[in-house]
């Protein structure tokens, strides 16, 4: 099948908005059709480049899926032959002035879909400091057999020092550089919480996206575009997901605070032939016909200080472990579930929430985005929470937020256990269940486990 593809490896730091973001937002806002999907786990990226381009992203990161003929089939199910099917994922991490360790899960996507890679690094006012850093890049990429077919500077101060960058990185490596962003166009890194409030704080990303596209000569576009129509052809699985009878309708809770990874799931639900009813957090309800309900994963003190203003729907919601109506709350709204939650340990910061347990929750008062991938393994009762059969497991990711929720609710009621995906490391308990309702404190990667998802639709629904 054919799909024009390119990804863009950029250098992430913490205080600056990633540049990757504000080149997707200018290919944008040059009126090319994109469709996006993001590498690594960071809830705060995935939603700054949603809001950044007003498009849907979807999550790739290849510990996610369970192999990578999943992670290919994945793609071609969500990529398009008629857009750029533009990949952003995470370059690396530096470890000295002059080398980058790079991130293996970046490799392996780029490995996995056949696509030459972009890549965005902070220029060092030593031009041959940068040489190097791009040298150890283009050897880490050669060894997967990777193309790296150039490169984007960021934090650059002037035209001459982008020259100096453009000669050494010509003696250092067969890659050609393509342009640069200027210092002066970084901006301070917007909050999760700020980004899961307001969506206007992500405006910065398009105004800059709008002021690189009219700089003439900045960044070579044309080479750009040619290069992600270089390779078209990906050998996707010949392979389908049968959808289950009779469209059921699942109700999904839409709102900016649970926003995070909506995209992956809102196209697992349809293809597996659910009727999608989004309802709005803060001005809808639960229609009747809404068979199952599902809350996507992202802040839930913000969520649920927002559902808290649409009585009607807080009674719903409130109630549904009484009243017995198939829900899953994927990921960081599983946080207000019990009896209290607070954003520290001190006891004057508990707030009331919705009840369903007994213990409370302390959610980390630091919302930086990051996450680590996870396994989700049954334990003995997890047949009872999501209907698995033997050898089944799930994929997902553990927001940073989330960790001090694993085990909560006590009792025996998590069911199944975290273990991080790359070192087996143990990290806890998870997933509970009250009646018909399941809360998972790790987001569940939809896409993962469609046949479980299928089951639990089947049973809870009947």
């Amino acid at each position: 099948m054919d799909f024009p593809r390119l990804m863009i490896a950029d250098e992430r730091r913490e205080d600056v908005i990633p540049l990757g973001i504000v080149l997707a937002a200018t290919i944008r806002s040059m009126g090319i059709p994109l469709r996006l999907f993001a590498g690594g786990i960071d809830d705060r990226y995935l939603r700054m480049l949603s809001l950044g381009t007003g498009q849907e992203v979807f999550s790739i990161d290849p510990l996610q899926f369970k192999s990578e003929s999943e992670v290919r089939f994945f793609f071609g199910s969500m990529a398009k032959g008629d857009c750029l099917n533009l990949i952003l994922s995470p370059l690396g991490v530096a470890v000295a002035e002059d080398r980058m360790v790079i991130n293996q899960g970046t490799v392996d996507l780029a490995r996995i879909l056949d696509c030459g890679v972009v890549s965005m690094v902070h220029a060092n006012p030593l031009a041959s400091i940068t040489a190097r850093v791009m040298a150890g890049v283009w050897e880490r990429f050669s060894k997967e057999n990777v193309d790296l077919y150039g490169a984007v500077f960021s934090s650059v101060l002037n035209p001459r020092e982008y020259q100096l960058l453009e000669i050494e990185l010509g003696r250092s490596i067969p890659s050609m550089a393509l342009g640069y962003v200027p210092r002066y166009m970084e901006r301070r890194m917007i909050s999760v919480v700020d980004l899961c409030s307001d969506p206007r704080v992500a405006q910065p990303i398009v105004t800059l996206g709008s002021q690189l596209k009219s700089m003439t000569g900045q960044i070579d576009w044309s080479a750009l575009m040619a290069f992600g129509e270089y390779r078209t052809n990906l050998d996707v699985p010949a392979k389908s997901i049968e959808p289950l009878s009779g469209a059921p309708a699942v109700a999904i809770i839409t709102d900016d605070s649970l926003s995070m990874g909506i995209d992956n799931d809102i196209a697992l639900f349809r293809a597996i032939g659910c009727r999608i009813i989004p309802v709005s957090l803060t001005r809808e309800i639960v229609p009747p016909e809404a068979k199952a309900i599902y809350f996507p994963h992202g802040l839930g003190h913000v969520a649920l200080k927002r559902l808290i203003n649409n009585r009607p729907l807080f009674d719903q919601v409130i109630n549904l472990p009484l009243r017995g109506r198939a829900t899953l709350i994927n990921g960081g709204f599983s946080s207000v579930w019990g009896k209290w939650y607070a954003l520290s340990e001190d006891s004057m910061d508990r707030v009331a929430g919705l009840g369903a347990f007994e213990e409370g929750v302390i959610v980390a008062p630091h919302f930086r985005g990051e996450g680590v991938a996870v396994d989700i393994e049954p334990l003995p009762g997890a047949r009872e929470t999501l209907h698995y059969e033997e050898g089944e497991k799930m994929r997902g990711y553990l927001s940073g937020f989330m960790k001090s929720s694993l085990g909560i609710p006590g009792k025996g009621l998590c069911s199944w256990a975290l273990r991080e995906s790359d070192t087996k490391k143990e990290l806890g308990e998870a997933i509970w269940k009250i009646r018909k309702t399941v809360g998972s404190q790790a987001k569940i990667e939809l896409w993962s486990c469609p046949e479980l998802i299928k089951r639990w639709i089947r049973t809870e629904t009947r």
